[in-house]
């Protein structure tokens, strides 16, 4: 019988219903359960003393599976220096166990920046974060330090951050590495000799899944040139459709490439000029029909059953977005906002439109950006708003979050969802932007009649507070739910003060 079994059933029923029976283990440790037995002041109280006895105990006689493989070597000296302020490595034990997954970019790129490494003791948590969250692995895998490279070996769920030393030789990198090593290392010898780069990952291709192939064709854009065009156009017929959209992406940006003349000499033959009055108009028609050789370049005679598109809408579309952006403004004499209202006006606005939006998702050029966030919002449901203005860089899109806070043509809680969508995790406001945000928070929280209900504002406040900067912090309710007039979310106001308390602690 367990040693626990006896105080089973008086924890079940309770020491006034039935007396607790002392546990007999014999030697020292039934000693010290006679003793609690006498010392005890009440019965419930001596039931969980002598429970957390054999508990302890337990955990002291533990004895897990023997170890038949060879002991791993030993981890690498440590080079980085880890966080030693104890009240910032608490912050950074609850970053990693309790805060919201925007917090943790801040605080690792903010980590290496000075240099650091996280502490050995919070090395299996971040590693579990990491093995959650693919998006969070660039910017944690500096911070691991040796040991977190050596820990991240011993366990197969955190292979991702498992290579091989970032000193070691190219080859063993590339054969032993991880796949972030890989495309790290293709990157940075396409930069030194993009000829000798592409031999490499053409050696490798053939035994590679689709998703790795797509990832390190990526490392392509990399000082990309007509020479890499034969790789390209043969890779246009891959068997992954993840693939040939990298592919294509990539041929989009060689205008001289074959791939991309045969699309703009489709696109000519769709296009006239006619006069109206005393002026010229260009107007567009869609093709009539599919030719065969056009199948090899990827436009797909059958449109899907679920497209909003007719067929000849979705032949055009096809054709259109394997176009360089800059051929239209070159060919047409129109800059992008001209052409966006042109393409509003014809019958083929919505082929038009989308197909624009995929050779920009492709290549991205701010004037495109705004002249379709300025041209054609209507034309755009929020998800491809949301999708060009993640396009802009930071600045050229806080205009447009400005605007709306301004015009108040937004809900509060809709805004503050899109500026989190747009703003990419590790990335905050700007400090103007900031403080605006969070005085309107500020006032629209301190006006709710019943704030605690408002769930979405609510919700959206943790994250928000990790792309707010400095000043604006200090104006979000909740670094006392007391003076914010809302005392009874105790749990939210306290996830706040912690967020603001990391941030300040390690300065992101």
């Amino acid at each position: 019988m367990s040693t626990w079994a006896v105080l089973l059933p008086v924890a079940m029923v309770g020491t006034e219903r039935q007396a607790p029976v002392l546990p007999e283990p014999g030697g020292a440790i039934g000693d010290l359960l006679a003793e609690l037995a006498v010392l005890g002041d009440h019965p419930a109280q001596c039931v969980l003393q002598m429970a957390a006895v054999l508990a302890t105990c337990a955990q002291a006689g533990v004895q897990g599976t023997a170890w038949l493989e060879p002991v791993p070597a030993a981890a690498a000296r440590e080079v980085l220096p880890t966080v030693d302020n104890a009240s910032a490595v608490l912050l950074l034990a609850w970053a990693l166990r309790d805060g919201p997954q925007r917090l943790l970019p801040l605080v690792f790129q903010s980590l290496a920046r000075k240099g650091r490494r996280l502490p050995i003791d919070l090395l299996p948590l971040a590693l579990e974060q990491g093995r959650r969250s693919v998006a969070l692995r660039e910017s944690l895998q500096p911070v691991l330090g040796e040991r977190g490279v050596w820990l991240a070996g011993q366990n197969a769920a955190w292979n991702y951050a498992f290579g091989v030393e970032a000193a070691a030789a190219e080859e063993v990198r590339w054969t032993e590495g991880s796949l972030a090593q890989r495309r790290e290392l293709l990157r940075e010898e396409r930069r030194r000799n993009p000829s000798a780069a592409r031999e490499r990952l053409t050696g490798i291709l053939g035994e590679l899944p689709a998703r790795e192939r797509a990832e390190l064709i990526g490392e392509l854009a990399t000082g990309l040139s007509m020479d890499d065009e034969a790789l390209l156009d043969s890779l246009r017929r891959d068997r992954s459709r993840e693939v040939k959209q990298v592919t294509l992406g990539l041929l989009q940006r060689l205008p001289d490439c074959a791939h991309v003349q045969r699309a703009q000499q489709r696109m000519q033959a769709l296009l006239r000029q006619e006069r109206v009055l005393l002026r010229k108009r260009w107007r567009l028609d869609a093709p009539s029909a599919v030719a065969d050789e056009w199948k090899a370049d990827g436009i797909e005679a059958t449109r899907p059953t679920h497209d909003a598109l007719g067929e000849r809408a979705w032949w055009l579309f096809q054709v259109a977005r394997q176009v360089p952006l800059a051929w239209w403004v070159r060919y047409t004499g129109m800059n992008p906002g001209d052409l966006v209202d042109w393409a509003i006006s014809s019958d083929w606005a919505d082929a038009l439109l989308r197909a624009w939006r995929e050779a920009l998702a492709a290549e991205p050029e701010v004037a495109w950006c705004e002249a379709l966030l300025d041209h054609s919002p209507k034309t755009l449901s929020a998800d491809h708003y949301l999708a060009i203005l993640a396009l802009l860089p930071l600045a050229r899109r806080e205009r447009y979050w400005e605007k709306q806070l301004k015009e108040g043509k937004s809900r509060l809680q809709a805004l503050v969802h899109q500026l989190l969508q747009a703003c990419p995790p590790g990335e905050c406001l700007s400090a103007s932007l900031s403080l605006a945000v969070a005085s309107a928070v500020a006032e629209a929280v301190g006006q709710h009649a019943d704030f605690s209900n408002d769930y979405a504002l609510r919700s959206a406040l943790p994250e928000l507070c990790c792309v707010l900067q400095g000043a604006a912090l200090e104006q979000l309710p909740g670094i006392s739910g007391e003076a914010a007039g809302k005392p009874a979310l105790p749990e939210l106001w306290h996830t706040l003060r912690q967020i603001i308390a990391t941030r300040q602690a390690l300065n992101c």
